[in-house]
């Protein structure tokens, strides 16, 4: 197991009612022997310890990695038909690990120690490949940093049927005006942007992280478990929400043992 001593959590302007301030304050419930920090956007932070030069010089730097992790530009650089990600702008969509690497540029020496946990909240889409089945949408990219895209909570678990096919239809007949009343007709089975209940539905990813961080243990099998890695909004919601969404025991155990881990 990896000790890890501080936690630091980097708010998004871009994500609607994301509360760094108090998804801090529920790692700090979960993980009361670690030290959690909730600091502002990623790039905006670490940048600002640097004077005026050398930003310039760390931003040309970054803009070149997040273009060279870019989808769109992965696309329009290849001759291989890639399956499109479906409901995803792909001008806001990042490969994940690139764009980690892109990231991990920006962490002074004195915070990449194993110690440390970096986890960016962001509303850009985070994509990956695979060889048999081409592109597709992630909601985490675990490591470090972590990264958790807010609209990969939206696009990624697929909605019911039912509000596909009105959404489509009302789409068709250019009759937009009726998908906010058909986002709060499925709202107790689809998530939305906007949605007052963002920060309860990062609570399972944020600690999915810190575990993964840890112990190399992956998502949970168990449905109601929030560190579940949901395939529908239903079971997202279900997870992160539902009136049985509760650790189980044996992510309780870990969480209590990272918390409470001194060392070898």
């Amino acid at each position: 197991m990896i000790q890890i001593d501080t936690i630091c959590i980097y708010d998004d302007p871009d994500s609607e009612g994301l509360d760094t301030k108090y998804l801090a304050g529920f790692l700090a419930s979960q993980l009361p022997g670690l030290q959690i920090v909730a600091r502002a956007d990623f790039v905006t932070h670490h940048l600002a310890r640097f004077g005026p030069s050398e930003r310039d010089i760390l931003e040309a730097e970054l803009s070149k990695q997040l273009a060279g992790a870019s989808v769109a530009e992965l696309l329009s650089d290849t001759d291989e038909l890639l399956p499109p990600l479906s409901g995803v702008d792909l001008e806001t969509a990042y490969l994940a690990r690139p764009l980690q690497a892109a990231m991990r540029l920006l962490i002074p020496e004195a915070e990449s120690d194993l110690g440390h946990l970096h986890i960016i909240i962001c509303s850009d889409l985070l994509a990956d490949y695979d060889p048999q089945n081409g592109l597709f949408g992630g909601v985490a990219a675990l490591g470090n940093p972590s990264i958790v895209s807010t609209s990969g909570l939206i696009e990624v678990p697929s909605r019911p049927r039912e509000y596909n096919f009105r959404r489509a239809q009302y789409v068709m007949l250019g009759a937009e005006e009726y998908l906010e009343d058909l986002a709060h007709q499925f709202a107790d089975q689809t998530a939305g942007y906007g949605d007052p209940r963002i920060n309860e539905l990062l609570k399972g990813y944020l600690l999915m992280a810190v575990v993964y961080r840890a112990t190399g243990d992956g998502p949970c099998a168990e449905p109601t478990c929030p560190l579940h890695a949901a395939r529908t909004q239903a079971e997202l919601l279900q997870a992160q929400t539902g009136l049985e969404s509760r650790l189980c025991a044996h992510h309780t155990a870990l969480l209590e043992a990272i918390s409470s881990f001194s060392g070898p």
